[in-house]
């Protein structure tokens, strides 16, 4: 705080300044005991900052993936081709393999409702990045039109989905035809995706361990919940997740309806809901 701008000592409570004939003392206010404060609790609050912006998600991301300057995904609808790696992230990012979608499960759900899935993809050089411990690196494609320095499209996040046949997520909608290939018998199954549901159930919401506390979690839902609400075809988003995660999807806009029935990977599972209708902007 600049000195001019304290408050300055009322003069009626104070004395003028003492008479060196008359042996008075000066009684005077000493400020500078308030501009040292003042100055101290300056220096406290920008040391905060520092660190709050070290220890950003921006921060952590960018010292998680040393050889990017600047983290600029790709944000797309996942596809059949990017299979080996939703699996090697699937393995990455549950440590409970009872929690991890199957080969069989991810092939089925990117094959007969690819848009209902999302990744998130940031363009490595696989020489610059080897020493990282990514588990998709050696998974990921190339860049489009191939570049000379061998650069690739790296998945580090994603979300897996399917339509459900009510409003929350049962163990039959995480289930799949074995004969899914046959189109006409699939389209009979009373299990997995359902294509008139009206409630997108998300399977699975995997991030790369290296990136977790980076945002990428959020940054990939609420990219999918918007692309959920601007096709206008659904009206919720579900999913299942376990207690420890229940605060975290609440902040997300989801709604903790309670335990869920659901028995995959052992049970334990609560049931979120996320409201598009409630949600959506209203047109200007």
């Amino acid at each position: 705080m600049k000195l001019e701008d304290m408050e300055r000592p009322d003069e009626a409570t104070s004395a003028t300044s003492a008479d060196p004939s008359t042996g008075n003392a000066e009684q005077a206010i000493d400020e500078s005991s308030d501009v040292d404060g003042d100055f101290a609790n300056l220096q406290k609050m920008l040391s905060q900052r520092r660190r709050a912006a070290k220890d950003s998600p921006e921060a952590r991301l960018l010292k998680a993936l040393p050889c990017i300057k600047k983290f600029s995904p790709l944000v797309r609808p996942l596809s059949i081709s990017d299979l080996k790696s939703a699996i090697a992230l699937e393995n990455a990012a549950f440590p409970n393999p009872d929690h991890r979608a199957s080969l069989e499960k991810l092939e089925y759900r990117l094959s007969v409702c690819p848009e209902l899935s999302l990744g998130v993809f940031v363009t490595l050089v696989p020489e610059q990045a080897k020493a990282l411990g990514i588990a998709t690196l050696e998974t990921a494609n190339p860049v489009e039109g191939g570049r000379a320095d061998g650069a690739v499209s790296v998945l580090l996040a994603h979300i897996v989905s399917t339509r459900c046949r009510g409003a929350i997520i049962t163990d039959d909608d995480m289930a799949y035809p074995k004969e899914w290939r046959d189109r006409a018998r699939r389209s009979g199954q009373p299990v997995g995706h359902y294509e008139a549901g009206k409630t997108v159930g998300v399977h699975s919401l995997a991030v790369l361990p290296l990136l977790h506390r980076c945002g990428i979690g959020q940054l990939i839902m609420r990219s999918f919940l918007d692309q959920m609400s601007g096709c206008g075809l659904v009206d919720k988003v579900a999913l299942i997740c376990q207690e420890h995660l229940v605060a975290y999807y609440q902040r997300l806009g989801f709604q903790h309806l309670g335990e869920s029935k659901a028995q995959f990977g052992g049970g334990g599972w609560h049931d979120m809901v996320y409201d598009l209708a409630r949600h959506r902007k209203p047109s200007l």
